[in-house]
C-alpha cells in the first residue's frame, strides 16, 4: 500500500526525520514527495548551474534526507517532466531502517545539454507501507555500507571488491584491443604482400614477353634475370610480411631465410656458369 498526501502530511508532522528537507507544501503530491538538487557530487556546482551533457553522468545529492520507518520501504521515482527533458534518474529502494542522505545517478540521454540547477525538482519518492515490521532493518544489519552517509562514499565497503572487478573489466578491453590491432596488422601484412606477388608476376610476365619478342633472345640472360628478379621480390615480399605482421614466428623467419639463400645461391651459380663457361 503506498502512503497518499495525507499520510505523508501526517506521518512528517509526527515524525518530521521520515523525510528532512520536504519543507514545502509544493512537493507533496498525491503520492510522492518532491526531491530537489542540492548540488552534484565531486563536481563544482558553479553558481548553482551545471551543463550535463548529452550521455553523462553525475551523482546528485538532494536537499532531502531519510529515516525510513521500519514498516516502509522508499521508492524513488522519476519525474514525468525530467524524463521528457532527456533525464534518466536511479537510486536504489530504501530499506525499512535505512537513515541517509539521498544520492541519486542522473543521466542525460538526450541529444542536448540540460542544465541541472541548484533547487530544482530532481525526482520523487514515495513510500510503500509493508506487511509486517522485517525481523532486521538496515540499520540492523551488520556491515552496512551506506546507513548515515552524509556525503558521498562511492563504493563504501565493496571498494576493494568493485575495483578489482573494474579492473579486471579493463584489462580485458586492454586484451581484446590488443588482439584487435594484431589482427589489423595481420590483415595489413597479408594484404601489402599478396598485392606485392600480384605485382611481381604481372612485371615477370611483361618483361618476358617483351624480351622473347624480340628477334636476338638471348636465353642465358633471360633465365640469370628471371632468377635475379625472383630473389628481389622474394626479398621484398618476405620483409614486408614479417616487419609489417607484429607476429613475429621463428618457423617463418627459418623458411624465409632458407629460400632466400636458395635463391641467392641459383643466382650466383647459373650466372658464374651462364657467362663464365
Amino acid at each position: 500500500m503506498i502512503l497518499v498526501d495525507k499520510e505523508l502530511r501526517e506521518r512528517i508532522h509526527t515524525e518530521p526525520s521520515l523525510i528532512t528537507g520536504c519543507l514545502s507544501e509544493k512537493q507533496i503530491g498525491a503520492v510522492s514527495c518532491d526531491l530537489t538538487v542540492s548540488d552534484i557530487v565531486n563536481q563544482k556546482f558553479r553558481s548553482g548551474r551545471f551543463d550535463l551533457r548529452p550521455q553523462a553522468v553525475v551523482f546528485v545529492k538532494t536537499n532531502e534526507a531519510l529515516h525510513v520507518h521500519d514498516d516502509l520501504l522508499g521508492i524513488v521515482t522519476e519525474k514525468n517532466s525530467r524524463m521528457r527533458q532527456g533525464l534518466k534518474v536511479d537510486a536504489p529502494r530504501y530499506q525499512p531502517g535505512h537513515q541517509t542522505a539521498i544520492f541519486l545517478r542522473v543521466q542525460n540521454i538526450s541529444d542536448q545539454t540540460v542544465i541541472i540547477e541548484k533547487n530544482m525538482e530532481i525526482a520523487q519518492i514515495m513510500f510503500e507501507k509493508l506487511s509486517a515490521i522485517p525481523e532486521k532493518t538496515y540499520a540492523q544489519r551488520s556491515g552496512t555500507s551506506f546507513n548515515e552517509e552524509t556525503e558521498y562514499r562511492g563504493f563504501g565497503n565493496y571498494e576493494e571488491e568493485y575495483q578489482s572487478q573494474i579492473s579486471s573489466f579493463k584489462e580485458k578491453v586492454k586484451e581484446a584491443k590488443e588482439d584487435i590491432e594484431t589482427a589489423s596488422h595481420r590483415i595489413y601484412a597479408n594484404v601489402l604482400t599478396l598485392m606485392g606477388i600480384i605485382v611481381a608476376v604481372f612485371s615477370l610476365i611483361t618483361i618476358n614477353y617483351n624480351t622473347a619478342a624480340q628477334s636476338n633472345v638471348d636465353f642465358k640472360f633471360l633465365i640469370a634475370m628471371n632468377l635475379t628478379l625472383g630473389f628481389c621480390i622474394v626479398l621484398l615480399m618476405g620483409l614486408i610480411f614479417i616487419f609489417v605482421n607484429t607476429r613475429k614466428i621463428k618457423s617463418l623467419w627459418i623458411v624465409y631465410l632458407v629460400v632466400l639463400l636458395l635463391l641467392a645461391t641459383a643466382v650466383v651459380g647459373y650466372s658464374f656458369f651462364a657467362f663464365h663457361c
